[in-house]
């Protein structure tokens, strides 16, 4: 391929693009973008015209499947020129449409940036909340290591998410497998009297395949669901040592600007241990009683904020559980920096503190929500 040539003529068929509309739609500067990082990586013998193919009929779907009739309607190029007062109508209703599709529109997104092998993509949310106030902090979390110093109420909490896929399409079109890594920590930061330790860490790596679909119930689009295999640990040893390992489902619903994740599970039993620290044994046999069997994910977007709530509970009558409460907002029109405020109580926030109540509220930012 003569690449001097196809620069020119990407910029030439740019320029028309861009005078069929004073302001490109986000997502024709999606499929713009699709078509440069193509043409980056393009072999000699590829043509403009399979760039452009491949990069305009990315599926709705978000995963592999082709499909123009799925494509949001600026990323269809016949809707791009040429287009009747009808037709502008009708596109115009088909985007209003699709913009209240949060879930296909992250995936959608997600599917192109995996085509990069730089790009690693968020999981759940990366935030860092630099204050938050725990009105009864577990002292185990020192006790337990022979550390009998206090523990400050205010720690700082962050969260590093990501995933990546390593086998595309091995069940079909819309399928994929994925492995994650979270890791979700507690600082005590400012708690200079034991020298600023890190309180807890739990690491969670995990292993799911995931569908796209356009399946719907009772009137809710259901655009992906997953099913995995995760394990939990905050990497201690002896009397502080936790961890369990689970396998999980997880189905996705949305219907107008709310989304809803169901996600049961099913703990993989360990046998007890022989004596307190045996390293072979169950660190937390009871972990079920406070951490429950599910989690309801509730999220709704208004205007650029989210609003979330998460759910857990072990079914039982002392109805043990946990309740968090979310809100990010924007601090400016990109959106890429956003605040977050935090609000969590009940059981099993972190692994140390499992079976302890914890009342926090935190306030910091976001640098990837859920949507």
């Amino acid at each position: 391929m003569n690449k001097w040539f196809l620069s020119v003529f990407l910029l030439a068929t740019s320029s028309i693009s861009m005078s069929a509309q004073v302001e490109p739609s986000k997502s024709q500067q999606d499929y713009e973008q699709c078509v440069l990082q193509e043409f980056e990586s393009a072999k000699a013998e590829t043509s403009v015209v399979d760039i452009k193919k491949k990069c305009s009929e990315s599926s709705e779907l978000a995963f592999n499947k082709e499909s123009k009739e799925l494509l949001p309607i600026e990323d269809n190029p016949s809707h791009t020129l040429d287009a009747g007062p009808e037709e502008v109508v009708k596109a115009e209703a088909e985007k209003q449409e699709e913009d209240s599709d949060l879930v296909k529109t992250r995936l959608r997104q997600e599917y192109r940036a995996r085509q990069n092998r730089f790009a690693i993509l968020p999981h759940k949310p990366n935030y860092i909340l630099p204050v938050t106030f725990n009105n009864s902090p577990n002292e185990e979390s020192f006790d337990l290591a022979g550390d009998e110093r206090e523990i400050d109420n205010v720690e700082i909490k962050f969260q590093v998410s990501f995933k990546t896929p390593f086998w595309e399409k091995p069940f079909g079109d819309n399928s994929a497998l994925f492995f994650a890594y979270t890791g979700q920590s507690y600082w005590q930061a400012y708690n200079s009297d034991v020298s600023s330790p890190f309180r807890e860490t739990n690491h969670q790596p995990e292993i799911f395949a995931a569908w796209a679909t356009d399946w719907k119930v009772l009137g809710w689009q259901v655009p992906t669901f997953s099913l995995g295999f995760e394990h939990q640990s905050n990497g201690r040893s002896g009397l502080s040592s936790r961890s369990w390992n689970r396998i999980y489902t997880e189905w996705v619903l949305e219907k107008d600007r709310w989304v809803v994740a169901f996600r049961p599970w099913w703990r993989i039993p360990e046998k007890q241990k022989e004596f307190p620290t045996d390293p072979e044994g169950d660190d937390n046999p009871d972990i079920d009683d406070f951490m429950g069997y599910f989690e309801l994910q509730t999220r709704y977007q208004w205007d650029d904020q989210n609003f979330g709530i998460m759910l857990r509970n072990n079914l039982r009558s002392d109805n043990k559980g946990a309740i968090q409460l979310d809100w990010t907002f924007p601090f400016d029109d990109k959106g890429k920096l956003r605040g977050y405020v935090q609000y969590f109580n009940g059981y099993g926030e972190s692994l140390i503190d499992y079976n302890r109540r914890t009342n926090r509220l935190g306030v910091g930012f976001v640098l990837t929500d859920w949507l």
